[in-house]
């Protein structure tokens, strides 16, 4: 059987605490078609940097929220992990500006 877990990596503080009101429902929705969910808060910068680095490649997609400096780290944790393959990243934008996901359209509800 194939498996099917995300590494979701989230910054509890980013854009004023927002994305604690969605946690639940993000982790719902993810569990609801069938993927295991792995949770990482961040706790200090540079947190989803090590996160990502130091993961082994047991996971099919990683998965963000928080804003364009919790990216950053993800893309930037995965560029340095050797044995990770380059894996899809899905983002959810939860940061005071997100001017990523703004350049990109990507709403941010």
């Amino acid at each position: 059987m194939f498996w099917k877990k995300i590494l979701f990596i989230f910054n509890p503080v980013a854009g004023m605490s927002r994305i604690r009101d969605s946690l639940l429902d993000i982790i719902s929705i993810l569990s609801s078609h069938g993927y295991s969910v792995e949770c990482y808060p961040t706790k200090a910068p540079g947190d989803a940097r090590r996160i990502v680095r130091e993961c082994k490649n047991e996971y099919l997609y990683i998965c963000c929220a928080g804003g364009d400096g919790t990216l950053d780290e993800v893309v930037s944790g995965m560029m340095e992990n050797r044995e990770l393959p380059f894996l899809p990243i899905g983002y959810i934008p939860s940061g005071t500006t997100n001017d990523f996901a703004g350049t990109l359209g990507i709403p941010s509800d």
